[in-house]
């Protein structure tokens, strides 16, 4: 790779190839590593992988090259599965042997579940974000620790007015009044404002019940366009503050949550650009290692129902 741009958008698409492997893997036990590239071959787009060694003139260069590339893409991919098992450890579902991905069902399904997301339009699927919401604000909550809370409000939720949504947050805080800057409707319907980018917030709760939290507002993520989301919420919370006076009395810091794996470098820029970063790898391994009082919400999402498993009912 010559550039950061080149080597995390080859990484990246590595990633997703793995992503391919490993769906194939959940839905009939097993998959070859190599299951993954079948996309890259069908399109004929396998020009982002090199040849790793020069091309004898006595061979078909054609041949030779496409059997090159070919090596160097299953090495990538194994790399990327690798680099899987190595930062997750037991809390990855799967195994390598030899050159195939077997998988082993994952505790809390959270793993599949994003998976699932990951290797699916989402557009055709529009329940999967709406329950990754309700997924990522239970974990969030779990990041934070035995004193972290957290409540969904993003769109669609369970009131449709933004200002019934948060009114638990100034309930609970004493913060996040309802306050809308001059010229703001003071109750504005759904039709015309649904959540300004804020899908949950999750806060430390201070045990003294008094205002000054640690809040933490979250954007999911989960369309292919993933990675131009990362400014939905601003570093400045502009948008959002409007209705709000005061919102926060500490300056609040951004999630972002995805069900991809964000590999690196890409993981340094989403980073720096979008705040916490918790992406399938992170979100399995709280999800994995949660309490028991977090592993029943998630229980009560119903993940399997979402997803195509030979050994779920």
């Amino acid at each position: 790779m010559t550039n950061i741009y080149e080597e995390k958008h080859y990484r990246q698409n590595l990633s997703d190839n793995a992503d391919q492997t490993e769906i194939s893997a959940v839905k009939t036990g097993a998959a070859p590593i190599e299951e993954g590239l079948y996309d890259e071959r069908v399109a004929d787009a396998m020009d982002d992988f090199g040849t790793g060694d020069n091309i004898s003139p006595y061979d078909d260069p054609v041949r030779i090259e496409e059997d090159l590339q070919q090596d160097d893409a299953i090495g990538g991919l194994l790399a990327i599965v690798e680099c899987r098992q190595r930062i997750m450890d037991c809390a990855y579902p799967f195994q390598i042997t030899r050159n195939s991905l077997i998988h082993c069902l994952s505790k809390t399904l959270v793993y599949e579940f994003c998976l699932r997301i990951s290797t699916t339009n989402v557009s055709h699927h529009p329940e999967l974000p709406r329950v990754f919401e309700q997924l990522s604000h239970i974990l969030v909550k779990c990041y934070l620790g035995q004193f972290g809370r957290s409540l969904h409000t993003g769109w669609p939720r369970t009131q449709p007015k933004l200002k019934d949504a948060v009114s638990p947050l100034y309930e609970e805080t004493k913060e996040w009044y309802w306050q809308p800057d001059l010229g703001l409707p003071d109750n504005p319907s759904s039709t015309h404002f649904k959540d300004e980018g804020l899908d949950f917030v999750a806060w430390i709760h201070n045990l003294d019940n008094r205002a000054g939290h640690l809040f933490l507002l979250g954007q999911c993520a989960c369309g292919g366009n993933w990675e131009n989301k990362y400014t939905d919420i601003s570093a400045d919370f502009v948008r959002i503050k409007r209705w709000f006076g005061p919102m926060t009395y500490v300056h609040p810091v951004r999630a972002f949550c995805t069900p991809f794996h964000v590999t690196e470098p890409l993981l340094i820029e989403a980073s720096s650009q979008a705040g916490l970063v918790f992406d399938r790898l992170r979100l399995t391994l709280l999800a994995e290692t949660a309490p028991q009082k977090i592993k029943d919400e998630i229980a009560a999402l119903d993940l399997a129902q979402y997803l195509e498993l030979p050994d779920v009912g």
